[in-house]
């Protein structure tokens, strides 16, 4: 792929995360709306879509910074892909702290809806919240994994590349 086009794709998919970002603000304010118009509805379910909006706005601004982060990156250096993994990692670790926010928050969720139904099914509504959320950690393990060992195959072709120009 051109260069110029490559650059051509960057400028549009920013373009697009700002559409979205204000769709998004204009969702949370029109879903705002619904909630406080229809009569009766829980509190739960006033912090869950605050909440479930916030987080979406957090994930668009780190994505944004994820792609600032990739095009300030000088590709012609040696040091671009450990500063490449460097922006990937940052990225990584904004997403899985909005994950533990949402983890915690679905826990507190569930335990306040499970208040009603008899006690045979709240270990059923136990079991789903904790495997879910032990996915999020499974992946973030992985992730995390996958960074040492990307880190570790660029020290040793950095090792090898010194080698070879002795």
């Amino acid at each position: 792929m051109e260069a110029k086009e490559f650059t051509k794709q960057i400028v549009d998919f920013n373009k697009n995360a700002a559409k979205i970002s204000a769709f998004s603000s204009q969702a949370a304010k029109l879903t705002n709306s619904l909630i406080d118009i229809v009569p009766n509805v829980p509190e739960e379910v006033k912090k869950t879509t605050d909440m479930v909006f916030k987080e979406q706005q957090k994930a668009l601004t780190n994505l944004e910074g994820y792609v600032q982060g990739q095009l300030d990156i000088d590709w012609t250096s040696d040091e671009a892909p450990s500063k490449s993994i460097d922006v990937l990692q940052k990225f990584s670790s904004q997403a899985f702290a909005q994950a533990e926010t949402i983890k915690k928050e679905s826990k507190q969720m569930a335990d306040k809806a499970t208040e009603q139904l008899p006690e045979e099914a709240k270990p059923l509504v136990t079991i789903w919240n904790d495997a879910i959320n032990n996915g999020f950690s499974l992946f973030q393990d992985s992730l995390n994994k996958s960074f040492e060992l990307s880190r570790e195959l660029l020290a040793k072709e950095t090792a090898a590349k010194a080698k070879t120009t002795k």
